[in-house]
């Protein structure tokens, strides 16, 4: 189900005891939280809400809390997040839970992906209600903006929704937020122009950033070489892209070589300066790359650093021939 359908459900009342919110849409996930949150009375809503990392505090105890019965009736809702790397012990407890699970309670397990070759994959996804919340393509994102602004009584045209689109990206928090700017300057409620969205939103330059790191680390060649033109056409100084490009690498490296030595994902995460709700996507895409190619690519960058302080050539051409050498080899 979409996060809409599952919004329609909670506010019937029909509460499933088992659900699995999976996808890459930062944003979607915190709506879906807040729609959880919303099920429960204030009053008993910190007796009665949990939130674990499965990985940090073991799946024993959120099957504990999640076994209990909720303070003062009603239901309990638990959230449990960083399960992948659960024991073939503890996935066993886990099966057993998901074949009974307490009725009271509501169990959701958290996640942007789901490793499909582990057993834990194929067991959440038959037991659980699964909630998708990928993030949107630009004709979703464009249905989303307009959407969003009649909510609020105000109103754009498609034309436009896809100009600020094409500006900010489709990121959820960062188009709510151009969309807020937006609302403010107007005042009251009206229709958005192009000339509202030009003046006041500027390309998003560090999603733009975080969007080209995630290719690399996605190795898609075609979407690094269309974002490191796109920067450069936004006037993005050479040297910062390096760093950008440098630091994906270097953290890329980190992580293959930890994975090695068997270190857990949380501690990969905290060495490789990777944000925890990320961790797990970005170890499965590195896992797809040969840790020789990175190990070149790191090796790489103090040449290109130097060329571009040298000025030996063009500083976009530089950028453009290391990331096709990197990404074709």
């Amino acid at each position: 189900m979409k996060l809409d359908e599952l919004v329609t459900q909670l506010k019937t009342g029909k509460i499933a005891p088992l659900y699995l919110l999976r996808g890459t849409e930062k944003y979607l996930h915190q709506e879906a939280i807040k729609a959880f949150q919303n099920t429960l009375d204030e009053s008993t809503l910190m007796f009665n809400w949990a939130e674990y990392s499965v990985a940090s505090q073991g799946i024993n105890v959120v099957l504990t809390t999640a076994s209990e019965y909720a303070i003062f009736g009603g239901r309990r809702i638990v959230i449990a997040r960083d399960f992948e790397k659960v024991s073939e012990e503890e996935l066993e407890k886990l099966k057993d839970y998901l074949k009974n699970p307490q009725p009271t309670t509501s169990l959701i397990f958290q996640a942007e992906d789901l490793d499909k070759r582990r057993s834990i994959s194929t067991a959440l996804v038959k037991a659980c209600q699964t909630v998708d919340l990928n993030s949107f393509n630009e004709r979703e994102a464009v249905d989303w903006v307009m959407n969003y602004l009649r909510q609020h009584k105000y109103q754009i045209t498609q034309l436009n929704a896809g100009l600020l689109i094409g500006i900010a990206g489709t990121d959820l928090f960062t188009l709510k937020n151009e969309l807020e700017k937006l609302m403010a300057y107007l005042g009251k409620p009206g229709l958005i122009s192009s000339q509202d969205i030009e003046v006041l939103v500027p390309r998003a330059k560090e999603h733009s950033n975080f969007e080209l790191g995630d290719a690399i680390i996605a190795a898609d060649t075609k979407a690094v070489l269309r974002l490191l033109t796109r920067q450069l056409a936004d006037q993005a100084e050479p040297i910062l892209l390096l760093a950008i490009i440098s630091r994906t690498f270097r953290q890329m490296l980190i992580a293959l070589e930890l994975m090695e030595k068997k270190v857990s994902a949380d501690e990969i995460a905290r060495t490789a300066g990777i944000p925890p709700f990320r961790i797990t996507d970005f170890l499965g895409k590195v896992r797809r790359w040969d840790k020789n190619k990175v190990t070149y690519a790191v090796k790489k960058m103090s040449t290109i650093d130097n060329a571009l302080k040298s000025s030996l050539a063009k500083p976009s051409l530089q950028l453009e021939f290391l990331l096709c050498e990197i990404m074709g080899r």
